[in-house]
């Protein structure tokens, strides 16, 4: 047990985990093709290897377990880092390095939220169209404008949304960068064209895991920054010496 220990608490086995999951993905994105690669990225994570055969699947399958194994590691090096240096170190520069660890945790389990809970369906509108969201709100498309340039290209489109269209007039105008949320699902414009008669491309796009996503981040950026000032002062007074 102790060799195993020692073995879940080193860096160049956790280094190992990592390299596993980044040639597992790049393998996965030279060898998944056709209609798994398309589906991927348009339904849950966990509905995609439910539905997808091993031989194609195994490698996020890998991914995954490395992932998981990583997680475990990173649990047992912060217990093992506050056990054994508690007594050495301020307890500001103890506990930076395990920010790291745990925004790295609230990022996993962010996007294990996201893969069981998460959804995504595309539908194409025209204008007047009465769209039901999941959640049993309903939206409807008021207007639908699109830019080209002299050569064809599209420069931006938005669509104007009734947004309570049982009510008064409340209406929401969504760009690319700028869509509608209802609840935990947001409506994106994907697309838009005007001719022969003004139609646009919607997401409806549930992301459960996306704000525990926002705190790991910001914990993880925290510990980076703690540690390197910890470490830049360590050096001063070494230098200093």
């Amino acid at each position: 047990m102790k060799k195993l220990w020692n073995l879940l608490i080193s860096i160049n086995f956790c280094i190992f985990l990592i390299a596993v999951v980044c040639i597992a993905m790049a393998t996965g994105s030279f060898l998944l093709k056709g209609e798994y690669a398309n589906a991927i990225n348009s339904i849950p994570l966990y509905l995609w290897l439910a539905n997808v055969p091993l031989q194609h699947s195994w490698w996020l399958w890998l991914a995954i377990s490395m992932i998981a194994i990583l997680a475990f590691a990173t649990l047992a090096c912060t217990f093992e880092a506050i056990r054994e240096r508690h007594r050495n170190q301020s307890l500001a520069s103890l506990l930076a390095p395990q920010l790291i660890h745990i925004g790295f945790l609230l990022i996993a389990a962010a996007h294990l939220t996201s893969s069981f809970g998460g959804s995504k369906q595309q539908i194409e509108v025209i204008e007047g169209s009465l769209v039901q969201l999941p959640n049993s709100s309903y939206f409807r498309v008021a207007a639908i404008s699109a830019v080209f340039s002299e050569r064809g290209m599209p420069i931006g489109f938005s669509s104007e949304l009734l947004t309570e269209p049982g009510t008064s007039m409340t209406r929401t105008v969504i760009s690319p960068n700028q869509p509608w949320f209802s609840g935990d699902y947001g409506v994106y414009i994907k697309q838009a064209v005007t001719y022969p008669y003004p139609r646009a491309l919607l997401e409806i796009h549930r992301e459960p895991g996306a704000g525990l996503a926002l705190v790991g981040a910001v914990i993880f950026t925290i510990g980076n920054i703690l540690v390197l000032w910890f470490r830049s002062k360590k050096s001063e007074i070494s230098a200093s010496k």
